[in-house]
């Protein structure tokens, strides 16, 4: 796989963290070594962390990705049933067995490393398997704990396996909405507790299924292989009286299992296959005797491919299509509704408002009868140039209080503002048809959120029009979402109108949203 210089790099995604580890070779021996660990809740890689890899592939041409699946829902499939699966991707394990996983599972790990590329993908069933190549396993009941899953094989007197199932395990956050929790501290105690039974269980349930459909093989020990470590020596005791089987517990090196599976005898493993790699140019005698002969004997035809090549360029030039600076346009509408609430006095309780470009109407019920005249009205004539109130009549029995409309008219520009821009390279290396397009919103949108696609525009831009509806706890959920947009190297803006809800249920939220790309 790797050339006189090439770059390694592991990137695994656990729960709320993405671990980056670094591997630079030399004639296939590790020269340097490093990792970094960042924090993410995000579900497409960030723009930060995209920046810092698309940096090292730069430097080095042969750089290399690999990462194991995001949401691994491999399941084990004999040879001869694989190649009639439909809607799957396959993944040879070994003789016997392939990995199939849905297309649109791979897509969610592949859509996460679009900014940057990926040229591996694994599955935990995989570094079973190698556990397996390295190791004599006869009997035995192996089980690999990874991103709250149990991975778990039984192999046979001949070291096959005989029998697999994935089980989901409790993780902290499940904890912290039980109303046992208290702090993090008495958190921890609790989720080591429930780990170690629903562990415990799992095992006891899958020997318990095993032998009502297996009478040949009898398991005579448990390998149990972890990442992060949360059983201590006493339960894996407990545990092993309890079955009274013995039980091996120790860790595994994702990043060297998953190096070694990169290796040339592992390639075809992956689920995809690496990207070509730019070959840099090898400047030997050859190419310097080939380019005297050109320099002297062929300076004019060379002449006409440089004119002709520089007008090749001119016309790239005039064809290039700048789109819109989809950092600016956001950042003008979230300033805008800034300073709206911003100048929303504390005597009006806001029941709902629609933004346009122009203008803004707010419902809302003014607790004083005063309000408008001495608090709205000067607040929002900075902003405005007119401000009307049409009060609600049915509403005179309440003392003081106004059921109104106030309607905010042609929009002044914000005073001592400045705005953002984009200031990098979108990526437009091939075009993305509408159903791509909309399932890498719904990936970078809250899980609850409705996008709808309205319309399509093309000319020099294509344009594809959606309606966002988002229901939130506050305003402060939109404006992340906004950054959340403004990271993306694609140009993705949102439009007016926009407008808000006060429900039971939250602030319920419309807009519409325009992705950009060239036709």
């Amino acid at each position: 796989m790797f050339t006189k210089e090439s770059l390694y790099i592991n990137a695994i995604k656990y729960d709320t963290q993405l671990k980056l580890d670094y591997k630079k070779l030399s004639d296939n021996q590790i020269v340097e070594a490093n990792n970094s660990v960042f924090l993410v809740d995000d579900e497409i890689l960030s723009r930060d962390i995209a920046l810092k890899l698309n940096a090292s592939q730069k430097e080095i041409a042969d750089t290399y990705i690999s990462t194991l699946l995001i949401s691994d829902t491999t399941k084990l499939v004999p040879k001869t049933l694989s190649s009639k699966l439909k809607d799957c991707e396959i993944s040879e394990l070994n003789a016997d067995f392939d990995i199939a996983v849905l297309k649109t599972t791979l897509f969610e790990t592949k859509n996460y490393f679009e900014k940057t590329g990926i040229d591996y993908i694994y599955s935990a069933f995989h570094i079973l398997n190698l556990h397996l190549e390295q190791n004599i396993c006869k009997n035995q009941l192996l089980i690999f704990l990874f991103n709250n899953k149990a991975f778990i094989l039984i192999l046979g007197n001949d070291a096959s396996i005989v029998f697999n199932k994935t089980v989901d395990l409790p993780n902290f956050e499940s904890i912290k909405k039980t109303h046992f929790y208290e702090d993090d501290i008495t958190g921890q105690k609790l989720f080591d507790e429930i780990y170690y039974l629903e562990l415990n269980e799992i095992i006891h349930n899958t020997l318990n299924k095993f032998y009502e459909e297996s009478k040949d093989v009898f398991v005579e020990k448990i390998v149990i292989l972890y990442v992060v470590k949360q059983l201590s020596s006493e339960q894996i005791t407990q545990l092993s009286d309890e079955l009274i089987l013995p039980i091996d517990y120790h860790p595994i090196n994702i990043d060297e299992e998953i190096f070694e599976l990169t290796k040339d005898k592992h390639l075809k493993k992956s689920f995809i296959k690496p990207r070509k790699k730019a070959k840099k140019t090898n400047f030997n005698s050859l190419f310097i005797l080939v380019f005297f002969v050109l320099a002297f004997f062929g300076l004019y035809k060379l002449y006409l491919n440089i004119n002709e090549q520089k007008q090749e360029e001119k016309q790239e030039v005039r064809k290039f299509i700048k789109l819109p600076d989809h950092v600016n346009i956001n950042d003008k509408i979230e300033k805008r509704i800034k300073s709206i609430f911003k100048r929303i006095p504390y005597d009006i309780v806001l029941k709902d408002l629609k933004l346009q470009e122009n203008s803004l109407e707010i419902n809302a019920t003014l607790l004083n009868d005063d309000t408008f005249i001495k608090s709205v009205q000067p607040a929002l004539e900075d902003i405005y140039n007119k401000i009307e109130i049409n009060i609600d009549e049915n509403n005179k029995n309440k003392k003081n209080m106004l059921d109104a409309k106030i309607i905010a008219l042609s929009a002044l520009k914000l005073e001592d503002v400045v705005y953002k821009t984009y200031t990098d390279k979108y990526i437009t290396d091939e075009f993305m048809p509408i159903s791509r397009v909309t399932e890498q919103l719904k990936i970078l949108f809250p899980e609850d959120t409705i996008i709808k696609f309205n319309s399509s525009k093309n000319e020099d831009i294509t344009k594809f029009y959606y309606s966002v509806n988002m229901l939130v706890k506050s305003p402060v959920e939109l404006f992340k979402t906004i950054e959340m947009l403004n990271n993306e190297l694609y140009s993705i803006n949102i439009m007016y109108p926009i407008s808000m809800l006060k429900t039971l249920n939250g602030l319920e939220i419309e807009f519409k949203l325009v992705f950009n790309q060239p036709k």
